[in-house]
């Protein structure tokens, strides 16, 4: 088998519910998705679907290195040979990046690889990679941003726990008083018995982190403290880990095995969160996950659902899925759930169907 044709295409995904408000966005914050789309080719017939994704630039980068540098590297190659590709494009990119772009760009092709794979065997990808469990726990992630009201997002909540949805995450990060009055009044609407994250994206100082993390096991008893501090600060992540018994998650930020290896050496995280786009593809994320289960640190995958339900379902050591719905226009049939569970489609590969409409529509230049 050997890939004949690569289409990538550069789409602007609006989103349903904002991510800025309008203040953030007319300071520049997008309320829509910066999307790779990324469809592949082969002699036999099987064509292979790839996306990564951006949130903060117009992607004219992306899309120049996929055509450009990308697409010419692939073309001809056996699309089975996924380590292979991923070494290949490593060092013959390695003086335009070893990080950072080249990856984002390359996780999308290196996820058509393994859609292309799953279709070739005729097996689903969860089962491919294993083929755990049928259904996966997921929890909210764009219900609650930093921007809403303690009431709008109780409402936009309760939907999803009345669906089953194990529980949701809250952005923090601001005034820490505001933010500790936020969370009392949504944890005291929503009950005790769900599960309840807060993610700071970086935004608190260490001393801050720390005050609040307290607050947060005490007073809130949240089930995890996301990104309480800067991404490069591994030493401020130890530190916090050792003094909190609020579990430490981590990762979206990290683009590459060494720098996992370096949290988990110094103990810096108890939630390991890699993010498929930033690890060029489901090839690298593969890595971190074999890591994390040899420090016997639970796994739950940054965004992406459509690829997370599969990861959940086929790998033991994956516990959750983030259910950030941004990219269900693109697709015919959406992931779907069964008694508040995230379930894998049974068809082979990822199991999506592009909407040409909706490809059409988002499309940029």
């Amino acid at each position: 088998m050997r890939i004949t044709r690569c289409d990538c295409d550069m789409l602007h995904v609006p989103l349903a519910r904002p991510r800025a408000s309008p203040v953030e966005a007319a300071s520049g914050r997008l309320n829509h998705i910066v999307t790779l789309l990324v469809q592949m080719e082969t002699d036999t017939g099987l064509r292979g679907l790839g996306f990564a994704y951006a949130l903060q630039s117009s992607g004219r980068a992306l899309l120049a290195l996929a055509e450009d540098d990308l697409k010419p590297l692939l073309l001809g190659e056996d699309p089975l040979d996924h380590e292979r590709l991923a070494t290949k494009v490593y060092w013959r990119l390695q003086t335009v990046g070893r990080r950072g772009l080249v990856s984002q760009a390359y996780s999308a092709f290196d996820l058509a690889l393994w859609d292309l794979k799953g279709k070739a065997a005729g097996l689903p990808l969860y089962k491919l990679l294993g083929g755990a469990r049928e259904a996966a726990p997921v929890y909210g992630s764009d219900s609650a941003w930093l921007w809403m009201t303690p009431q709008q997002i109780i409402d936009a909540s309760a939907p999803y726990l009345k669906m089953g949805l194990m529980g949701i995450k809250v952005k923090v990060g601001g005034d820490p008083e505001t933010d500790a009055e936020r969370l009392t009044q949504i944890r005291e609407a929503l009950g005790e018995e769900i599960w309840f994250g807060v993610d700071a994206n970086e935004r608190y100082d260490y001393a801050t982190a720390l005050a609040m993390g307290r607050f947060f096991e005490e007073e809130i008893g949240a089930d995890w403290f996301e990104e309480p501090i800067s991404c490069e600060d591994v030493e401020g992540h130890a530190r916090l880990a050792s003094k909190l018994e609020i579990p430490i998650a981590a990762g979206e930020m990290l683009f590459g095995l060494d720098e996992f290896n370096t949290y988990l050496q110094r103990d810096a995280l108890a939630v390991v969160q890699p993010d498929i786009t930033r690890l060029g593809g489901l090839t690298g994320w593969l890595k971190v996950y074999a890591l994390a289960e040899q420090h016997h640190r639970p796994v739950s995958p940054h965004l992406l659902p459509e690829v997370g339900v599969h990861l959940a379902c086929g790998l033991p050591h994956v516990t959750s899925v983030e259910w950030m719905p941004w990219l269900n226009p693109l697709w015919q049939q959406p992931p779907t759930f069964a008694g508040g569970r995230l379930v894998p489609s049974p068809t082979p590969g990822l199991g999506l169907e592009i909407n040409p409409e909706m490809v059409q529509r988002f499309k940029v230049g």
